[in-house]
């Protein structure tokens, strides 16, 4: 399994109330139909020079940039890069079976 991190922070003038409100009712839901996608999380990040960060568990990442250039993707990019801008990213292979609780 891959995973892909991405540091994130918001456009001026944008809100953290409007970007989170993105993200939970279209970015999360938009990702159910991505099947390389296995879990999708956003979190508020602490005490660094970045807003967000995103955790994308995915099946592989040549699968992932595939589905990158489907239209829902992209409709999800374009609205994404008016709010935010990825900062960083991190792309790495999970160690397995890691440990969930």
């Amino acid at each position: 399994m891959s995973v892909i991190i991405d540091k994130i922070k918001l456009k001026m003038g944008v809100s953290p109330n409007d970007f989170e409100l993105w993200v939970k009712e279209v970015d999360y839901a938009a990702c159910q139909s991505l099947h390389s996608v296995r879990r999708f999380v956003v979190s508020k990040a602490l005490d660094v020079d970045y807003d967000y960060v995103e955790v994308i568990d995915v099946t592989s990442l040549a699968d992932f940039e595939a589905e990158m250039q489907t239209e829902i993707f992209q409709s999800l990019v374009h609205r994404f890069s008016q709010l935010a801008e990825v900062v960083e990213t991190i792309r790495s292979e999970t160690l397995l079976p890691g440990y969930q609780w």
